[in-house]
C-alpha cells in the first residue's frame, strides 16, 4: 500500500487513526508541556505508526508519517483551543446490592409490562357495556350490554 491508501479508508477508520495520532501528540504535550518540535515529530510519527500497525489496515509508514505531519497544525489548534482532553474515567464495578436492585427493577418493569398486555387482552368494558366490540365512526361504543348478559355492571363471572 502506498501514500494514496489513506484516501481508500472509510471516514470512521480515518477518524479512529487520527485519534491515535492525536493521543500520541497529547502524551508528548503532557510530558513536555509543549507541542513537539521538528526533530521529535519523527519519533512521534514512528510511535503512531506502531500503534496503527496493530489495526491491520496495511498502511505504510510513509502514509502514516505524511498524514501525521499534515495534522500537526490541527492538533496544536485543538489543544490550544480545548486544552488536553480528559482521560476516560475508569469503570466502577457495581456492588452486589446494586446488581440485585437493577435486576429487581427490571423484573418489576417486566411484570408491569406483562400485566399491561394482559389487561389489553381482556375485553373492554364500561358502565354500559359488558363487552365493547368496537366503536362507530363517531366514536360511540357498541357491543354486548350488561343487561343482555343478565348481569349487573362489574359483577364477577362464575
Amino acid at each position: 500500500m502506498g501514500a494514496s491508501d489513506w484516501k481508500d479508508l472509510k471516514a470512521k477508520q480515518k477518524q479512529k487513526l487520527s485519534e491515535v495520532m492525536f493521543g500520541v501528540v497529547c502524551a508528548h504535550y503532557k510530558e513536555h508541556g509543549r507541542m513537539p518540535a521538528d526533530a521529535e515529530l519523527e519519533k512521534l510519527a514512528k510511535a503512531a505508526f506502531t500503534k496503527i500497525q496493530g489495526r491491520g489496515l496495511g498502511l505504510s509508514y510513509e502514509t502514516v508519517h505524511d498524514v501525521f505531519l499534515k495534522k500537526q497544525a490541527r492538533f496544536a489548534e485543538r489543544i490550544e483551543k480545548n486544552s488536553l482532553p480528559e482521560p476516560p474515567k475508569p469503570r466502577v464495578k457495581k456492588t452486589e446490592a446494586e446488581k440485585l436492585a437493577i435486576k429487581r427493577a427490571a423484573r418489576k418493569r417486566r411484570k408491569a409490562r406483562l400485566a399491561a398486555q394482559e389487561q389489553q387482552s381482556l375485553p373492554e368494558q364500561d358502565g354500559r357495556f359488558f363487552y365493547i366490540a368496537g366503536y362507530t365512526s363517531g366514536g360511540a361504543p357498541y357491543g354486548v350490554t350488561w343487561e343482555e348478559m343478565g348481569l349487573e355492571p362489574w359483577e364477577e363471572l362464575e
